[in-house]
């Protein structure tokens, strides 16, 4: 939403930024409720990426203020689209590159099975890579329905509607912190929020019943397409 906003609509990155964790806050809640109820969310998953995702979101947040009080709106704006593109492009080539990736076997004997309880080490590094996502969250509002749907594909053994779910459980409430940190720099237009949300709840309720029904590499590799495409736009343009 972000890019949409911030290159046809002319809205400013930052206000464009908090208003989209708003919007997305609002529409991920609705979709992970569904989830939640359709047993397809890995709690555990989500919670330690949160324990990263949370603080390194603020982060991003903090990294934002700073470019915006350094330079003047235009170098703002400039600055902002290229680390936006980039990261579709990146998030894009992301989720390529998983489909041409083998189908995860059966789990080994002494391997996690994506069920039972986490070992401290994969917890740790789920902390790290929450982390990651975060920031860019923070900094850029690309993430919390993208990228950390890529890290859980990669490195993962959870089915794909769990993955889905999952991320979206996760990203609410990263959403929520981060565009209340948002907020309170007066980063969000309310009302553009409202209208967003008067297309995007009704749409986050059907798709979370169909997605399950859904054939995956198909769509992967279309919204791949797309992401790259709006990324290299962005930067051509």
């Amino acid at each position: 939403m972000t890019p949409f906003l911030v290159a046809v609509m002319g809205v400013s990155a930052p206000t464009a930024i908090g208003t989209d964790m708003i919007f997305a806050t609002l529409t991920k809640f609705t979709g992970s409720i569904q989830h939640y109820r359709q047993q397809s969310v890995n709690l555990e998953i989500a919670i330690f990426l949160g324990l990263g995702s949370i603080p390194a979101g603020l982060l991003g947040v903090a990294t934002l203020e700073w470019i915006e009080g350094s330079f003047d709106p235009e170098t703002v704006k400039s600055i902002m689209i290229t680390i936006i593109a980039i990261t579709l492009v990146l998030v894009g080539a992301s989720l390529i590159l998983r489909n041409f990736l083998p189908e995860r076997e059966t789990p080994k004997p002494g391997v996690w099975d994506g069920k039972s309880r986490m070992s401290r080490r994969r917890r740790a590094y789920t902390v790290v890579f929450g982390a990651m996502g975060g920031y860019l969250v923070g900094l850029t509002s690309i993430g919390s329905g993208s990228i950390m749907a890529v890290i859980l594909l990669l490195l993962y053994p959870i089915a794909p509607a769990v993955i889905v779910g999952t991320d979206i459980a996760h990203a609410t409430v990263l959403s929520l912190v981060v565009g209340l940190a948002h907020m309170t720099q007066g980063n969000v237009a309310f009302g553009l929020a409202g209208s967003l949300l008067l297309g995007g709840i009704p749409g986050v309720l059907i798709g979370s019943r169909v997605a399950p029904w859904l054939p995956g590499k198909p769509l992967k590799m279309i919204l791949a397409a797309m992401l790259i495409f709006v990324g290299a736009r962005l930067l051509l343009t």
